[in-house]
């Protein structure tokens, strides 16, 4: 592989491409196609950008400066990826990069808030020798806070965290984190977080309009399928009854922006039936995407590798890994954070998009998905949050200055 130049536009982007095509077979892409593809933006992201602004520092304050060649990355896995799109007479064109990162902040009121991401519930907590990335978006989370501190909290949750984190290490708070389901991370810790293909060896037909399974929900795994059947495949959705898709829950025009033509099935996994169901549904796709813990699929008896083994592609998203940190909670800001993702300005750390390791994941996941698919191969994907920030970042924290 050549080595980065960092002042290279064009020649970053084909790096990047090839990073990321080395977990697919060799002969999808040739150079001369990525050196095409790698030329669409054959310049640095321009800054300031208005509505990426928005999503990172504290209102009324303005970067001047901020490096995006994370974003050129991204830029360049979009390209790649409406380039595979084109490949299965899908439309022309598609999202950029840019667009798909800020789309959903203005449908929720996000902004950014400099060390409290622009969603409000992830922040930056220093402890006693690292930093973490707390993040309590659900009501579970912050019931859980007095259990992973081990004390009765009276006053204000964050105030009590910070207070108790600065005479902890970062290792034993993210042990009992972890223990307890809570999503939280050490900055930057994502550089040991691999992504994984493994492929099946035999072969299987290459099918026009696949069927594809979509178990997952908020944002990464539902945009991964919509860049599936925006490229000819059919979509069910498939939500529990008791656990519905939290989009869903906020009734935002984000999930019917990321949903709308899927058909989408609700099913009781308590009951037997809706046991039996799930495994049918599963047994007869082409394409199952889901975002679980791996225990969870098999609890009620459904294993990945039987059904890559019968032929299916099995895409996993989850926050740290499937196979590296199996048990382990991650979303979209706390991954970032792992993934270095934040901005570093005058010693301080901001937050960057808003859950920006979701559209950053889900579009990777589909990349690597229409990979399989286009080669007639099943196998099996491992596609991490933090993992795949870290891809784009290198680990290394994007600097910026203020006015």
């Amino acid at each position: 592989m050549p080595k980065e130049d960092f002042n290279s536009p064009v020649s970053t982007s084909i790096d990047h491409l090839q990073r990321l095509l080395e977990f697919l077979p060799s002969e999808l892409v040739d150079l001369e196609h990525l050196t095409r593809i790698s030329q669409i933006h054959p310049r640095w992201p321009t800054w300031p950008s208005p509505i990426l602004s928005d999503l990172i520092g504290p209102p009324q304050v303005a970067l001047k400066h901020f490096d995006l060649r994370w974003l050129h990355r991204f830029e360049a896995t979009v390209c790649l990826l409406n380039y595979f799109s084109k490949a299965l007479n899908g439309p022309s064109g598609g999202p950029s990069g840019l667009s798909l990162i800020v789309e959903r902040a203005p449908l929720l009121g996000h902004r950014g808030w400099g060390e409290t991401s622009a969603g409000g519930s992830c922040r930056l907590v220093q402890t006693a020798d690292t930093t973490l990335a707390v993040n309590l978006p659900r009501k579970e989370d912050i019931l859980s806070v007095p259990a992973w501190l081990e004390e009765k909290i009276n006053d204000d949750i964050w105030s009590a965290i910070q207070s108790f984190a600065l005479s902890k290490t970062s290792q034993v708070l993210l042990q009992r984190a972890e223990l307890l389901g809570l999503p939280i991370s050490e900055i930057g810790e994502a550089k040991k977080i691999r992504i994984e293909v493994i492929p099946n060896s035999m072969p299987r037909a290459i099918k026009k309009t696949p069927k594809v399974l979509d178990l997952s929900s908020m944002w990464a795994g539902p945009l991964c399928s919509w860049f599936l059947m925006r490229s000819g495949a059919r979509v069910t959705k498939v939500e529990s009854i008791k656990r519905p898709d939290r989009g869903r829950l906020n009734r935002t025009p984000f999930f019917q922006r990321l949903n709308k033509g899927k058909e989408i099935l609700a099913l009781d996994f308590d009951t037997q039936n809706g046991k039996d169901q799930l495994k049918k549904l599963i047994r007869n796709a082409d394409i199952i995407i889901e975002s679980s813990r791996p225990r969870a699929l098999e609890n009620i008896g459904i294993s990945a590798e039987e059904e890559v083994n019968r032929g299916a592609v099995w895409c996993s998203i989850t926050g740290y890994g499937r196979k590296q940190n199996p048990h382990r909670i991650g979303f979209g800001d706390d991954a970032a954070a792992a993934g270095s993702l934040l901005a570093e300005v005058n010693e301080d750390l901001w937050f960057v998009g808003d859950a920006i390791a979701d559209p950053i994941t889900g579009t990777t996941a589909a990349l690597l998905t229409h990979g399989l698919w286009l080669t007639g191969i099943s196998g099996l994907i491992d596609v991490s949050l933090a993992g795949t920030t870290n891809l784009h970042t290198h680990g290394i924290i994007p600097k910026g200055a203020t006015w």
